[in-house]
């Protein structure tokens, strides 16, 4: 016999971008999803601009009804973890993207 259900949530989408060692920040986001109990998927990416180019990679959010969030509560996540990814990596900056817009956090006054 089968023990179906199906689970609903608020949609929201949101996906932290940001250069550094993705081994490294897999272990701060394995550590940050337990503990605020949150489902993200991060994956590889390179970043190429006028100055050259770097590894990095994405964090996405999605409000998942395992573990439902109101948008702006993901959005706080999303930010505490990229704050804790910036420091613990060594990078000067991040950039978040949502449904609502892109804001990009930085250290450098250039």
């Amino acid at each position: 016999m089968e023990n179906n259900s199906e689970l609903f949530c608020e949609s929201c989408e949101l996906s932290i971008f940001m250069a550094g060692d993705i081994d490294h920040a897999k272990q701060i986001t394995r550590r940050f999803c337990k503990e605020v109990k949150t489902c993200v998927t991060l994956s590889p990416t390179t970043y190429i601009y006028s100055g050259g180019e770097e590894t990095g990679f994405v964090i996405s959010f999605r409000n998942y009804p395992r573990f439902p969030s109101a948008s702006g509560l993901l959005e706080i996540k999303a930010r505490d973890l990229a704050q804790m990814l910036r420091e613990a990596l060594g990078q000067k900056s991040y950039m978040i993207v949502s449904q609502g817009g892109t804001k990009w956090s930085t250290e450098q006054n250039d």
